[in-house]
C-alpha cells in the first residue's frame, strides 16, 4: 500500500554559501517546538500500549511542522523508505527523496546507527529522538537537527509506518547534505506502554481524532523553489 499525504507547499528562495546551498525558511517556528507538536499529537493518539495507526493521522493538526516531516515505510530490517516527505526535507536532499530509503538523508559512516534506531521504533516499538548535524562547511559550525521517529501501525495492525522528520535549531538549512547521527546525553528511545507515552515531553496534548488522513489516488506534495 502506497501512503501518499498532502504534507505541505512551501515556497522558498535560495542562496550560495561557501559551495553549499544555504536556504532561509521565513517564519518557521524554532525546530524544537514544530518537534514537540508533532509528538505531543502523536502521544495524543496513541490508544494504551499501541502506537497510533496511520489512518488516525490528521495532519492539519501540526501543520507548521509540515516542511519538516515525513512518512516512512519499513520494507526490511533496518530499512524503511520515505513515502512522502515535506519541502524542507527535498532542501537538504536536493531533490524529491519520495520512495527513496531514509539513510539517503544520512552520512556513509552513521547508516548502520540509523538501521539500529530504526529497527528499535518498529520491534519494541519506541520513540527515537537523536541529535544529528550537517556540515556547512569550513570555518563555519554544523547545522544542529532532531530526527524524530514515531512508530505507527497500518490497517492490519502491524507496526510497519513511522511518521517523523528532521528538526533543525536554527531556521536556517542547506540542501544537498547529509546528517551525521550524534548519540549523545540528549538521545531518546522510550519504549510504548507503561506511563512513558502518556503524556507529551513537549507542548500541549491534542485532542483524538479517529477520522484520519483519506490515501488520496494522487499525490499532493507540491515542491516550488525560487533560484534568484
Amino acid at each position: 500500500m502506497t501512503d501518499q499525504t498532502d504534507i505541505g507547499t512551501y515556497t522558498i528562495g535560495a542562496r550560495r554559501s561557501w559551495g553549499s546551498t544555504e536556504v532561509a525558511l521565513p517564519a518557521l517556528p524554532d525546530g524544537q517546538a514544530l518537534l514537540g507538536k508533532v509528538e505531543a499529537y502523536w502521544r495524543g493518539l496513541c490508544a494504551g500500549n499501541l502506537p497510533p495507526t496511520r489512518q488516525d493521522l490528521d495532519s492539519s493538526r501540526f501543520a507548521e511542522a509540515l516542511p519538516h516531516a515525513f512518512l516512512l515505510e519499513r520494507v526490511a530490517p533496518g530499512v524503511a523508505l520515505l513515502r512522502t516527505a515535506g519541502q524542507a526535507l527535498c532542501t537538504h536532499l536536493g531533490s524529491d527523496p519520495k520512495s527513496l530509503p531514509l539513510s539517503s538523508l544520512v552520512s556513509g559512516e552513521t547508516q548502520p546507527r540509523l538501521k539500529h534506531w530504526l529497527n528499535r521504533c518498529f520491534e519494541d516499538p519506541a520513540l527515537v529522538d537523536i541529535a544529528v548535524t550537517a556540515r556547512r562547511g569550513a570555518l563555519r559550525p554544523p547545522m544542529a537537527a532532531r530526527l524524530l521517529l514515531l512508530p505507527l501501525r497500518d490497517d492490519k495492525g502491524d507496526v510497519n509506518r513511522a511518521l517523523g522528520g528532521i528538526f533543525p535549531v536554527a531556521g536556517a538549512m542547506l540542501s544537498n547534505v547529509r546528517f551525521d547521527l550524534r548519540e549523545d546525553a540528549t538521545l531518546r528511545c522510550e519504549e510504548i506502554g507503561a506511563a512513558r507515552v502518556r503524556g507529551p515531553v513537549y507542548g500541549e496534548p491534542s485532542v483524538r481524532k479517529t477520522f484520519g488522513l483519506a490515501e488520496p489516488k494522487k499525490p499532493f506534495l507540491r515542491l516550488v523553489v525560487s533560484n534568484p
